[in-house]
């Protein structure tokens, strides 16, 4: 019982957690229901995070500190973000939170719009989370990972066959 018990309020503790997250979000414009199921959400990351491990081709982005690595990615962020030809017309936006993370559905006019308020909430502009973008299929994304000296870049998309 006391296990059954603890995994309600564990449910409900993040069903807050998500409705707060949103409330963070209320400059942004959903067209579609923006979370997937908790479940779903879990191993939607833990696939992007090994592929994630997989890529070869990452740019390493070098700053003096770790403010000049940020600054530098955000540049390199908001310009791949409007050269891009074919853009996805979503994609998930990963917010780092306590214990979880959440992909967040997100239109691309959204995501280009707000970009810099997406980034404070996603504490990523603050060099507290890495900056993931990804398509549900997994064939297209735009990350930047923190390491301890530099941050990562990679950019995958379907190729034009």
């Amino acid at each position: 019982m006391d296990i059954n018990k603890n995994s309600k309020m564990e449910l409900l503790k993040r069903k807050t957690k998500r409705k707060n997250l949103i409330k963070q979000l209320d400059s942004i414009h959903f067209t579609e229901e923006p979370f997937l199921d908790m479940d779903q959400n879990d191993i939607f990351c833990k696939k992007v995070f090994a592929l994630l491990e997989q890529k070869q081709d990452k740019m390493q982005i070098h700053g003096e500190d770790y403010q000049e690595n940020i600054n530098k990615s955000i540049s390199i962020l908001k310009s791949k973000l409007t050269d891009i030809d074919d853009k996805p017309p979503s994609a998930r936006l990963f917010f780092f939170r306590e214990n979880e993370i959440e992909a967040i559905l997100v239109s691309w006019n959204e995501i280009v719009n707000n970009l810099n308020r997406l980034l404070e909430i996603s504490n990523f502009s603050n060099g507290y989370a890495d900056f993931i973008l990804v398509t549900d299929r997994l064939d297209f994304g735009i990350c930047i990972e923190r390491t301890e000296h530099f941050y990562e870049y990679s950019l995958w998309m379907p190729s034009a066959n």
